[in-house]
């Protein structure tokens, strides 16, 4: 199983961002759409053995961790919008934060939400070994672990990581790797990472 945790430090929590103009009224949400179609879809289909989470931090009703596993994920679409107007819809849903319980309530075929935040996501992992994007970190091909067993990655959107989430990712030993000497886009690393995995599957005969 591979699961990709998205932070977006200003993405909004509610469904009140504008799908004609999603980069100017959503703090970005996009950045963190385009890294669930890349962590999730391939050609004519979806990745059943992958989750995504997407960490909300902006707006009134931040925080918010929504889920998507692909084991159960029906009907989602490579295009930006479609993924908007689904993410909207099931803001919109489950209206104020106050009103749902604790931990991850089900939407959607496959789509789950929780109002808390980066713990929330922390706490479902269950026993997968955490790693974290970062430029500093080993690199991706030279990890021998990579891909053995469960795996979780922590990526940043465009303004990366703030000290509340560093921290919590050095409390939990999320071991830092990197895809290459070029700095990436959130998504375009999410691909790499998922193609070198595919690659040692493959070469493994799993």
């Amino acid at each position: 199983m591979r699961r990709f945790v998205v932070v977006g430090q200003e993405a909004t929590a509610s469904d009140d961002f504008l799908l004609e103009d999603l980069p100017g009224s959503s703090g970005r949400l996009d950045v963190l759409l385009r890294c669930v179609r890349s962590a999730l879809l391939v050609s004519h289909g979806l990745r059943r053995d992958v989750v995504v989470y997407l960490v909300l931090l902006g707006g009134r009703l931040a925080p918010r961790v929504l889920r998507f596993d692909g084991a159960a994920a029906k009907f989602v679409r490579p295009d930006e919008r479609s993924l908007a107007t689904v993410v909207k819809k099931v803001l919109a849903t489950v209206g104020d934060a106050g009103s749902m319980a604790r931990g991850f309530v089900d939407v959607k075929a496959g789509i789950a939400i929780s109002r808390g935040g980066l713990a929330d996501a922390i706490s479902d992992l269950g026993r997968a070994t955490p790693y974290v994007l970062d430029e500093s970190g080993t690199d991706v091909r030279d990890s021998s672990e990579l891909g053995r067993g469960d795996v979780a990655f922590f990526v940043g959107d465009h303004l990366g990581f703030d000290d509340a989430t560093r921290a919590s990712l050095t409390a939990i030993g999320a071991r830092p790797i990197r895809v290459g000497p070029v700095s990436l886009h959130a998504e375009d690393a999410i691909a790499i990472v998922s193609n070198e995995i595919d690659r040692t599957a493959a070469q493994a005969g799993v």
